[in-house]
């Protein structure tokens, strides 16, 4: 064997184009050598990287003439030639998602090998090419082709014309893969004819059968690219490195070449089989080094290119299984693909009831149009699971909508942003499917079941939630007037049927940005983003023309359903849309009060007109309320006695809190009635003495709603009935009828209990004996934050030490 280096050196042109198409092809493998993933496409390609390799490996040092001869080596590149065809027809396959030709390929596969199995022993197909050389000391080699070459060549252009005619009907109009497939079946085409070419006799001086695999090289890097199979940025790092490690690798191989004479000369005594059987475990050794070398600088740069968008998607991952909202989940899709592909903006697209639905960060924006239209036409095509820029959200074999990443820099995706869309995309199916599930349980959880509309636990929320300094929110609070007549006269079914009626009207008069809220029996609450006196009143003015005008589906009631309407909007005199509501529900009040079927707003300037309308209506019901009390007297006169006491102390605590005139009067009123309902208590359990039973104390529990329903019935004192309904109400949530909380009790409810529990506890009662006035300080103390409101069992127990003689003793 001549020096390698003399026959680089002897200017043989055709031995530095098949070391330079070598080096291609070695380069690109270089490339993809490391690729982690072992997808079916991703082994094809690798098929094709090597039998390129094979062929061109063993075109090169056939002509370098390395041993074990020339022959060996033209069989090895023959080999890999044979291969390239069957390795493009399945990379093809898969990337059109062409199925059911597995067979095919493994049949042609077995005949390629059968067919080269036969060529290397008998030569019936291209026998080893005769080599030449030229005076200049040029080789090259005349090939010599025989009958069966052509047949073989025949069968081979007609399985491209089939592959052609299977990727055209897969692809079909789908016009960007024939951009992005064309070149591939043109390389193979063109490699194909460059070999063709070489049998020919004008052909044999030229190295066209190397130009046509350049040329496949540069189709097939276009296919990947254009097919986002890999981060390009990263494989060219990667063929660098491992490209120059192979050269620095071979690098004693070349010095060994170039020094041989020298040393065969020099040191020919010394020069044995040991000291080449050592030289090759040192290069062994060396190529091992340099390979784990090249492998962690090739793993160290890829992974900090790659550290910023993986950081952001496993941040993603990790938190995206725990929302529960959609809202929140879009955003964090936002903010996870802004992050990891610069220069984009996210489209996040749903359908919803047969409507293209755009979530921007604004909020939710109905498209229509010629918009809609494209966006249904890229739906309806498999160009929406193909598109690197999108990501299908589906699951349970159904497409909910799609993530789109818009591009506005120059440069196009790398793979790892498309891999990062692709992930998230899966990610989100599966966390779509728990949140619309947790969404249609949630509906249920905050929607009334008889009528539809919110309930009052969600209103609550609402209410805690609503800043009426930021957001404009006028109330209109509603009450069924003579509800109770329904029931009594034509039974619970049609009172059912009247609240289901009186709801769908207001739903349908109210706006998508207004709230329509079920808040009682027979009351509902309406919040509108609109605080203008005017506007809200004209509203309830609507909703009482269609109480009276609307005849359809209306329920068949003798009396006229008609509407008590109490108004709210004046956040000067309201410190929260809590107190916004409880103003709502007291205008209400003097809705009802004035007659029914009215409405009244709540003003600043009508306080005092209406202090003196209740303090009026009270001494004309006093009587009444004095006969009550009278009655509770002879039933119980525990019950006497402790009611007036709660009447006095919460008129003082009221006055302490520095509370208005009219709900100190309130509190006064409210103090006398709020235990009436006893009345209808069975006198073997309200003077039981020793301890109640479960069952007796649900039933004691019942004299809220008995005092509530006594005092509906009295003329005008329908403002004290939310101090009376609550003062059993804890401050943690756990008391009754309601279970409400914090400040969602009214305040005077919150006066009532501390004042009612007080005297409970000072006060003799048949089961008990009165306890001592610290005993009864402490209890409140102890009662701060969960039984009580603290601020006003503090300021009731700053009057028992300012003024201990108040207290009936």
């Amino acid at each position: 064997m001549g020096s390698l280096m003399n026959l680089l050196m002897n200017g043989n042109f055709y031995i530095v184009i098949s070391i330079g198409t070598f080096a291609c092809y070695l380069f690109l493998s270089s490339c993809f050598i490391s690729i982690p993933r072992d997808e079916k496409v991703i082994r094809y390609l690798r098929m094709i990287l090597t039998a390129l390799l094979c062929w061109t490996m063993g075109s090169m040092l056939m002509r370098l003439q390395i041993s074990p001869g020339a022959a060996f080596w033209y069989q090895f590149s023959m080999l890999g030639l044979f291969i390239i065809p069957i390795a493009v027809y399945g990379f093809l396959f898969c990337v059109l998602e062409i199925t059911g030709k597995t067979k095919l390929l493994n049949v042609c596969m077995l005949l390629t090998l059968a067919v080269f199995i036969l060529n290397a022993f008998t030569g019936c197909l291209l026998p080893v090419p005769e080599m030449q050389v030229l005076p200049d000391g040029t080789i090259f080699y005349v090939y010599h082709p025989r009958g069966g070459m052509w047949l073989w060549i025949a069968a081979e252009i007609v399985l491209i014309v089939y592959v052609t005619v299977l990727a055209h009907n897969k692809i079909g109009t789908r016009y960007e893969y024939r951009r992005k497939l064309g070149p591939l079946l043109l390389g193979i085409l063109l490699l194909f004819a460059g070999n063709v070419c070489c049998l020919l006799p004008w052909g044999k001086n030229l190295s066209l059968d190397a130009l046509g695999g350049v040329c496949m090289a540069v189709c097939l890097v276009y296919v990947i690219y254009k097919q986002y199979l890999f981060s390009f940025s990263s494989r060219i790092i990667a063929g660098v490195v491992y490209f120059t490690a192979a050269i620095v690798a071979f690098l004693p191989i070349l010095f060994f070449d170039w020094n041989m004479n020298h040393i065969l000369s020099v040191q020919m005594k010394g020069f044995d089989r040991q000291t080449i059987i050592v030289f090759v475990i040192a290069q062994c050794l060396w190529c091992v080094l340099i390979l784990a070398f090249a492998k962690k600088r090739v793993e160290y740069t890829l992974l900090q290119k790659k550290k910023y968008i993986v950081d952001h998607l496993t941040e993603f991952q990790d938190e995206v299984t725990s929302v529960v909202s959609k809202k929140i989940l879009y955003q964090m899709i936002r903010d996870t693909l802004s992050a990891a592909v610069t220069g984009s903006h996210v489209h996040i697209i749903e359908e919803e009831e047969g409507h293209f639905t755009d979530y921007t960060e604004n909020g939710r924006q109905l498209l229509t149009g010629e918009v809609e239209a494209q966006i249904r036409g890229f739906c309806n095509s498999d160009r929406i699971y193909k598109d690197p820029a999108a990501a299908v959200f589906k699951y349970d074999n159904q497409v909910y909508g799609f993530l789109y990443v818009e591009l506005y820099r120059k440069n196009r995706f790398i793979y790892d942003e498309v891999d990062c869309i692709r992930q998230i995309g899966n990610s989100v199916s599966g966390v779509l499917k728990s949140i619309h599930a947790y969404e249609k349980l949630y509906q249920v959880s905050i929607h009334d079941g008889l009528t539809g509309l919110y309930n009052w636990n969600y209103c609550r929320e609402c209410l805690e939630k609503l800043d009426i300094r930021i957001h404009t929110a006028g109330m209109i609070y509603l009450d069924i007037d003579n509800f109770k007549l329904y029931n009594d006269l034509y039974g619970e079914s049609t009172g059912d049927e009247v609240l289901h009626w009186v709801a769908e009207q207001m739903r349908k008069l109210a706006d998508e940005d207004t709230q329509v809220f079920r808040v009682g029996g027979n009351e509902f609450l309406i919040i509108m983003p609109d605080n203008r006196k005017d506007n809200l009143i004209s509203f309830a003015k609507q909703l009482q023309t269609v109480m009276l005008e609307t005849t359809k589906d209306k329920p068949k009631v003798i009396q006229l359903i008609t509407l008590s309407i109490g108004i709210a909007c004046d956040i000067l005199i309201a410190e929260n849309a809590t107190e916004l509501f409880r103003q709502a529900r007291q205008a209400s009040f003097y809705a009802k009060e004035n007659g029914k079927n009215c409405i009244e707003v709540y003003e600043k300037e009508d306080l005092e007109e209406k202090k003196q309308d209740n303090e009026k209506w009270y001494n004309q019901v006093s009587p009444t309320i004095f006969s009550l009390m009278a009655a509770i007297d002879a039933k119980d006169s525990f019950t006497f006695d402790h009611s007036e006491n709660v009447s006095k102390y919460a008129e003082r605590l009221a006055m302490k809190l520095g509370l208005p005139k009219e709900d100190i009067q309130t509190a006064r009123v409210a103090g006398l009635l709020h235990d009436i309902g006893k009345i209808g208590i069975q006198d073997d359990i309200l003077k039981k003495k020793g301890k109640l039973t479960k069952e007796e104390y649900e039933v004691i529990k019942t004299h809220v709603e008995k005092s509530v329903e006594m005092i509906r019935f009295l003329p005008h004192m329908n403002y004290v009935i939310p101090a009376v309904l609550s003062h059993h109400e804890r401050y943690d949530g756990k008391g009754y009828p309601n279970g409400i909380k914090g400040k969602e009790i009214p305040i005077l409810g919150r006066i009532l209990a501390v004042c009612d529990s007080f005297d409970a506890m000072v006060s003799r009662r048949a089961y008990k004996e009165k306890l001592s006035v610290e005993y009864a300080i402490g209890e409140l103390e102890n009662g701060k934050g969960t039984q009580f409101d603290p601020d006003v069992a503090q300021a009731f127990i700053e009057l028992v030490e300012e003024d201990p003689s108040f207290i009936k003793r």
